[in-house]
């Protein structure tokens, strides 16, 4: 079993560097290919698929493989007491095959295979543990991105008209109900309002698939497909501004009052999908990608370091129980804290190169003043959660120290330190080695230290916030029940899921087992049912009519 799990982790490791230097001559011989492969034409209608390469295709490919293998090295150790480890790795490759597929993928057909896939193991990952709680998780999860897969479909059958399936096609179609479609595609897939609560709920998985799928995968899926179309598509809407800038601050306010720390990780996902949607929007697509490669990396870092506390605490997820953890996991909490900053831009580290340069962008973008408002609250609740976990990691009192094995795992600590020297290098290594020739960004010194202000105010702010809350008044555990719901949120898809099974049922009872069956086969037996039973009646007769003539020649001859 470990050759195994170590042949892929070693294989995908080896395809990363081959990528490395894939995208590195590329981007330096500013080189794009096209591949085309022609199956057969029907019509006028070319059944092709069709491949598409740059440097940001193989920087994806390079991360989503290097990202994979070091998962792999991690599972080793955390699904060592595992009964079902062989399906969890052929789950997991067959995810990653998927993810390429996706990636390189330039026509709606190929992207529809890798797109199906992604969700369909994805619901097989996330059902892994075979609970009831892990089936309803999987049951929201699967149902809601099923809404985004009727719009690529749909968006098929649209592209069916122009007689190829190739993205650049959109270029000559601008149709309405195309763009609407390919829209609620992405904006289920990356878990954007009013689609969001299946993310958290999908943390019913294991850690390792929560590091590799719901971080930065999986879920950036949309925002991935939103960028290909950006220059076929004009996405510069207000309404899509609003659904970004809604789904980071919803986030931001629920993980600032969650208690369960895989939650709180996925949320603070939610959060960056928001930032990335709304750079999308506003036009900053390149600096978009950027956030995207380097979130990844410190999100998958950040979730590994949780599953190795978690999977020392017997799998206890409420951060109240922690604290001290310095004391035990020195190691392992240097890198979460180090991922933690990062994710909340602090100067220099990874996070801090893409998310300063949308920042300052933005104020130059001519926006409303409601819309930067808006934005600024999201960030500074951003930067309120990331500390609120460092301070119930290392200032909170220990709870729950007798049921600890309290030790820094090697195997897991050496899968999470490649990771980690990106998370800390690879922001200024991209911005060095892309961005090298920007042209230069005018700001006021104030506007320009306002960020870095926000994070020094919001450690105050943040400390005494904890220091002085209540948890036990009654006003706030309404508020609490109302921040634990999602804003309601849960509900409102339990509800709405609920309502679409019952009307499949009667669908299924009017139609399957109704007038399908009364006018198929059921009313085939029915017909010949009915026709033997008239048929013996008249038979019976035609028998008796005999017997009455042949007793009739028999009284006649004698």
């Amino acid at each position: 079993m470990l050759v195994i799990y170590l042949n892929f982790s070693i294989m995908l490791f080896l395809f990363s560097i081959f990528m490395l230097l894939m995208m590195m001559k590329f981007l330096l011989l500013k080189m794009k290919i096209f591949i085309e492969i022609n199956f057969f034409m029907l019509n006028t209608l070319n059944f092709s698929m069709m491949l598409y390469f740059d440097y940001k295709t193989f920087m994806f490919m390079m991360v989503v493989m290097l990202i994979s293998s070091m998962i792999i090295i991690y599972s080793i150790e955390y699904m060592m007491m595992d009964i079902f480890k062989i399906r969890f790795i052929y789950l997991l490759f067959m995810f990653i095959i998927s993810m390429l597929l996706m990636i390189c993928g330039q026509n709606l057909l190929l992207l529809l295979l890798g797109w199906d896939g992604l969700g369909l193991i994805s619901y097989c990952l996330v059902i892994y543990y075979n609970n009831w709680s892990s089936y309803n998780a999987g049951m929201l999860t699967i149902l809601t991105n099923r809404l985004g897969d009727i719009g690529l479909l749909i968006s098929i059958g649209i592209f069916s008209i122009l007689g190829d399936w190739n993205f650049l096609m959109l270029m000559i179609n601008n149709n309405k109900i195309l763009f609407f479609m390919l829209v609620l595609s992405g904006i289920t897939k990356s878990a954007q309002i009013p689609f969001s609560s299946w993310l958290p709920k999908a943390m019913a998985a294991p850690t390792p698939i929560s590091a590799l799928v719901h971080s930065s995968t999986l879920v950036t899926a949309g925002v991935y497909l939103f960028y290909r179309l950006s220059n076929m598509m004009n996405f510069n809407s207000v309404y899509l501004i609003f659904i970004s800038l809604l789904t980071m601050f919803f986030s931001g306010m629920v993980a600032s009052f969650e208690f369960d720390l895989k939650k709180i990780i996925a949320l603070s996902t939610l959060s960056q999908l928001g930032l990335m949607m709304f750079s999308l929007f506003i036009g900053l697509k390149s600096y978009m990608f950027f956030h995207l490669v380097i979130h990844a990396m410190f999100k998958s870092l950040l979730f590994m370091c949780a599953g190795l506390l978690l999977h020392s605490m017997f799998n206890n997820q409420d951060i109240r129980y922690l604290g001290v953890m310095n004391y035990n996991y020195l190691f392992t909490l240097v890198m979460f804290n180090i991922s933690n900053l990062a994710l909340c831009g602090f100067p220099f580290l990874s996070g801090f190169y893409s998310k300063d340069l949308i920042l300052e962008l933005s104020n130059l973008n001519m926006l409303n003043y409601l819309i930067l408002l808006m934005f600024y609250m999201s960030i500074f609740l951003t930067i309120m959660y990331s500390f609120r976990l460092i301070y119930y990691m290392i200032m909170n009192y220990m709870k729950f120290f007798s049921m600890m094995t309290c030790f820094d795992n090697m195997l897991m600590n050496l899968s999470m330190l490649i990771i980690f020297f990106f998370s800390i290098i690879g922001g200024s290594l991209y911005s060095w080695m892309i961005y090298s020739s920007l042209n230069m960004i005018y700001l006021s010194m104030n506007m320009k230290m306002l960020f870095n202000m926000m994070i020094f105010m919001n450690m105050f702010f943040m400390l005494l916030f904890l220091l002085k809350l209540n948890f036990n008044t009654f006003n706030y555990m309404k508020f609490y029940m109302f921040m634990n719901s999602l804003w309601f949120m849960n509900y409102f898809s339990n509800l709405l899921i609920k309502n679409v099974l019952i009307y499949g049922m009667n669908i299924f009872k009017l139609m399957e087992k109704g007038w399908i069956e009364y006018l198929s086969i059921k009313f085939i037996y029915l017909y010949l049912l009915n026709f033997m039973k008239l048929e013996k009646i008249v038979l019976n007769i035609i028998i008796k009519i005999m017997i009455i003539y042949l007793w009739l020649i028999l009284i006649y001859m004698y």
